[in-house]
């Protein structure tokens, strides 16, 4: 066993023995409603500058008490160079790596916070602070929180739908990648780095953990549509055929050791040997609500629309380690049009600021489909306008819907207002003029967390939105 590898060991142990010490739910002796930022730096010293910067700024009014910068390069990372930034030491640490721990340093980093959740993200994407605040909220506030939420670039989130693997009652799982942004338990973190000791994996491995994180979980994380706002410069560590080989190797390592793991018939007894991995899978029935995080505004995107046809859920399965070749199956079924829409239409260009941007619905508007956003938290307002921007076409849609508001989620008010629409005009450099209907509903004198438009009937006319959003006073 390396030095390398030695010096995790240990570091795992020293965590776990904490952990136990504390107790075994680690999340209920943390504070509610609080989450560390980790940051992994490679070779982009610039962006993560940008990133804390954009961080710190929102440190006071928000659930983030700290940024931990993990710097894997054996250049070192100095307190100083952030002094353009409105950090504080005590809320900004840097942690310069004696080797590059590669991915594992993320996990590793987790652990040692003492907020109940981590948000972690590479150097080579922006996140909004209100995203990160929109994340804590969902996992804090919601009696069926995941235990992870990955935010994912439209592209990133179908290859992940198209790999999911269910093979009852044992096995539900897939692969995310982590990097863009994910929210994980501060416990999970210390968990899975206790599984890769037990397991006794090689130090490649340890590196590559991103490649196992969520197989390995075998449960379906909540992923989110967010295309983000990526940043340039540096060398990512994923280059050409090699580096694509490499993941994937990875990733069936993964798919391998699962498989093991499940087939263990002393269910009781493997809970116990391994943490982390979730052994029994029926509770844990997959989600058909899509969502994405507002840009600009702390809320939440949800949808009933159907995104993808059911026919990409029909192929045979009987093992994870066809994960890639279940993929290329499905994606051939859906075909290069569907999947095209799949990607250039998500739902997150519905919330994400750009009205040249647009959500597009697969197929026609179906009744009892709705779309909503949540505002994280029920609040009483004397008026609440929930404003959609569309063309002519969607307003037809419109015209057979019903705008609803709830407290809860379960209880639903109808509002008495028919929903009105008005053309209105943006000036833009690229398109010209372009001429739109802004669409508003009014709901007074009530507490709202959901707003959404619910169809009452069939319409001839997929949904199509270039923005939507509420205003309130």
């Amino acid at each position: 066993m390396t030095a390398a590898i030695l010096r995790v060991s240990f570091l795992i142990a020293v965590i776990s023995v904490v952990s136990f010490l504390v107790g075994r739910n680690v999340d209920t002796d943390m504070a509610a409603s609080s989450t560390a930022v980790v940051i992994l730096n490679w070779s982009r010293p610039f962006n993560v500058n940008k990133i804390v910067s954009v961080i710190c700024q929102y440190l006071d009014k928000s659930i983030v008490p700290s940024i931990t910068i993990w710097n894997n390069n054996p250049n070192p990372m100095v307190f100083e160079e952030f002094s353009n930034t409105s950090c504080s030491k005590s809320r900004l640490q840097i942690i310069n790596s004696e080797d590059n721990m590669y991915f594992q340093a993320r996990y590793m980093a987790c652990a040692n916070v003492s907020t109940r959740y981590c948000f972690i993200q590479d150097d080579d994407y922006l996140v909004l602070p209100e995203i990160i605040e929109a994340l804590t909220r969902r996992m804090d506030t919601d009696m069926n929180a995941p235990s992870s939420i990955h935010l994912l670039p439209p592209h990133e989130m179908l290859s992940s739908t198209l790999r999911t693997v269910s093979i009852h009652p044992r096995i539900r799982t897939t692969f995310a990648w982590l990097g863009y942004g994910t929210i994980i338990k501060q416990s999970q973190a210390v968990q899975f780095l206790a599984l890769l000791d037990r397991l006794n994996l090689s130090e490649e491995q340890h590196q590559m953990a991103d490649n196992y994180f969520t197989i390995l979980r075998n449960e379906l994380p909540e992923r989110w549509f967010d295309s983000g706002i990526p940043l340039d410069g540096g060398q990512p560590f994923t280059v050409g055929p090699e580096g694509e080989e490499r993941n994937n190797r990875h990733i069936i390592s993964a798919t391998h050791i699962l498989e093991s793991l499940t087939l263990d018939t002393g269910i009781v007894a493997s809970e116990r040997t391994y943490p982390y991995v979730q052994l029994l899978t029926h509770h844990l029935p997959p989600s058909d609500i899509s969502r994405a995080p507002c840009h600009g505004r702390i809320c939440i995107l949800e949808t009933s629309i159907k995104l993808l046809p059911e026919s990409t859920s029909s192929v045979s399965v009987t093992s994870a380690r066809d994960m890639f070749e279940i993929e290329k199956g499905r994606l051939k079924d859906l075909g290069e049009k569907q999947a095209i829409n799949y990607i250039d239409f998500a739902p997150s260009n519905a919330v994400d600021g750009d009205p040249k941007t647009i959500f597009y619905s697969l197929e026609n508007g179906k009744k009892g489909e709705w779309i909503s956003l949540d505002l994280t938290h029920c609040l009483f307002f004397d008026e609440i306008q929930f404003v959609l921007e569309v063309d002519e076409a969607m307003i037809t849609v419109l015209q057979k819907s019903a705008c609803e508001v709830s407290a809860d989620g379960l209880d639903w008010t109808m509002s008495k207002q028919q929903m009105s629409c008005t053309g209105i005009v943006r000036a833009d450099s690229d398109l010209g003029a372009t001429t739109s209907s802004r669409c508003i509903s009014v709901a007074s004198k009530t507490h709202v967390r959901y707003i959404r438009l619910r169809l009452l009937g069939n319409v001839d006319s997929p949904w199509k939105i270039s923005e939507m959003y509420v205003i309130h006073a």
